[in-house]
């Protein structure tokens, strides 16, 4: 059980590949988001559909 523990657990090389997997998974959805807000402002500025203060 410990060997199994050492393979997969965080030292192991599984362990590190999965962790860099979801990191680059997290980067790459963060990036798609702030992509498509920033396409959103830009239609909505476009449209003149912005809320104006009172």
């Amino acid at each position: 059980m410990e060997n199994l523990f050492l393979i997969l657990g965080w030292p192991g090389p599984i362990g590190v590949g999965i962790f860099l997997v979801c990191l680059g998974t997290m980067i790459w959805l963060l990036s798609k988001a702030d992509e498509i807000s920033k396409r959103t402002k830009a239609f909505v500025k476009e449209k003149g559909l912005e809320k104006k203060k009172e």
